[in-house]
């Protein structure tokens, strides 16, 4: 049988959530029916050469549309009529223009999916923020119900950022994301490994993973984290993730003295592993299409304290605690937790909730298969 071809845009070199999401597809789509590519605004990518290995191909955009339109449709352009794509699958966080689905219309792709990730955007700090959320409300407007053929979104919050009255709920799919359950499954002696190659023997540790960016909030993170280290001395924090902001987090880190309490690990593949080291996992995000991260938190039985913006439908046991951004607040939250306490096994919940990858990809394989007639 021919097999189902996938082009996925974009895939990125920063360890995201969203990265981390189409990975995870690949992993558990059935690939006797499913071929999967990639295409890429990052120069290099950590995981090309093992995507490849599978048979994967990853294009490299050299411009985004909105900085050469004619040349960004040059590329795509050529990319979908190479590859004769049954399906383009998009991913994405806000509306900066709807290039990328006209240019799939003109080219005559069978399935377009955009999938909405987020409740904000996501910009570079020498970007201006204002703009860029004046202009998805401006290109929101003139989104209508032929941009594509499916939408899809991690929570409802992210579908009513992203397409707002334009699309009907009833044609939005609201699909969680899903996550290998076993490997986050609580272990103790992956713990003590894991602690000891981090150099950390009976402190309490606080963990957060995440792009250093505006979206993580690490800055407030920081400020909680020097308030409690004021009261409680044996105390480290565990910073996963790499970003444009890393810099100007450590120099604040450094400024504080906190330099000997904080650890920062650079991207990671481990982070189930790393997770098992932590004492508690602390997300302070300014927003969240759903925090996938969340979701491994509390697989490995953490006890977890988040914003008010995290999306409910990430609450999926009773080992959360929603907080304003309130310094002391957080603070006295996490001196309560400092005791310690029993780490529980949370993959059947989890997995009843939908939560593990098996089930989520069945749901992702029949949108896929929908409508498109695969001859030999």
């Amino acid at each position: 049988m021919k097999k189902i071809k996938v082009i996925h845009f974009t895939i990125a070199n920063s360890g995201s959530g969203v990265t981390k999401y189409m990975l995870r597809l690949w992993e558990h789509i059935d690939r006797d029916k499913f071929q999967f590519d990639f295409v890429t605004m990052s120069k290099t990518l950590d995981v090309a050469q093992e995507l490849e290995k599978q048979g994967c191909k990853i294009y490299y955009l050299s411009t985004y549309a909105e900085d050469d339109r004619q040349q960004f449709e040059t590329e795509v352009k050529k990319i979908l009529k190479e590859g004769e794509y049954d399906v383009m699958y998009l991913h994405t966080s806000w509306w900066r223009g709807f290039a990328l689905e006209e240019i799939g219309k003109e080219v005559g792709i069978p399935k377009v999916i955009v999938h909405s990730h987020n409740t904000s955007v996501h910009i570079k700090e020498n970007e201006s923020r204002e703009e860029a959320l004046n202009l998805h409300y401006e290109q929101r407007e003139r989104l209508s119900q032929d941009i594509a053929t499916d939408f899809l979104a991690c929570s409802q919050e992210a579908a009513d950022w992203l397409y707002g009255s334009k699309i009907s709920k009833e044609k939005v799919q609201i699909i969680p994301y899903a996550i290998e359950l076993e490997q986050y499954q609580f272990n103790a002696q992956i713990r003590e490994e894991y602690r000891k190659k981090l150099g950390i023997s009976d402190e309490f540790v606080i963990g957060h993973v995440g792009r250093f960016a505006f979206q993580k909030n690490h800055d407030f993170l920081i400020d909680v984290f020097k308030e409690v280290a004021q009261v409680h001395d044996n105390i480290k924090l565990l910073l996963i993730g790499i970003g444009e902001l890393e810099d100007t987090i450590r120099d604040k880190v450094n400024h504080l003295g906190l330099e000997n309490k904080v650890i920062f690990t650079g991207k990671r593949e481990d982070v189930n592993c790393l997770m098992q080291a932590m004492d508690l996992f602390a997300l302070p995000s300014r927003f969240e299409g759903l925090g996938i991260v969340l979701i491994e938190a509390q697989a490995a039985g953490l006890k977890c304290i988040v914003s008010e913006e995290i999306p409910p439908i990430a609450f999926l046991t009773e080992n959360i605690e929603a907080l304003s951004f309130d310094v002391l607040l957080w603070r006295d939250k996490i001196l309560e937790y400092i005791p310690g306490y029993v780490r529980q096994n949370m993959t059947k919940i989890l997995e009843d909730k939908g939560f593990g990858m098996k089930g989520h990809v069945k749901k992702i394989e029949k949108i896929l298969e929908n409508n498109i007639n695969v001859e030999e």
